[in-house]
């Protein structure tokens, strides 16, 4: 009977820092993901300004000026995934498309804005 005991007491402390085990884990990463929720922001705008400065050829300058459009852009959507209302969402969305057009267009060459188009049309 004393091994009985001994036997379920040892299977209940097994469990029980299991659980707890798993429950820390969680927490940890709910935590990495709000931290790395920060970033994504700017490694998404990093990469797509990377990606145009290999296919378009791309100078210092309109790197930059591509990187400020793209940021100040990537806030905008964050305000707009909020909104609830979907006809407002999807207007607001085709707004924010023709803004990021006609800066782009003002930044890159004819032949540049074209290779954009494909990269981005791809996805």
């Amino acid at each position: 009977m004393k091994k009985q005991l001994l036997l379920l007491c040892f299977a209940c402390f097994l469990f029980a820092g299991s659980q707890l085990s798993f429950a820390q884990t969680t927490i940890k990463k709910q935590n990495t993901a709000v931290s790395n929720a920060d970033y994504s922001a700017e490694k998404s705008v990093q990469k797509l300004t990377n990606l145009l400065e290999r296919e378009a050829k791309l100078d210092a300058t309109q790197k930059e000026k591509l990187y400020d459009v793209f940021a100040a852009v990537e806030k905008k959507i964050k305000g707009i995934a909020s909104i609830e209302d979907a006809t407002e969402r999807q207007a607001k969305k085709k707004k924010i498309r023709a803004y990021i057009d006609q800066k782009i267009k003002q930044v890159l060459t004819p032949a540049q804005y074209e290779i954009y188009k494909k990269k981005t049309a791809a996805k």
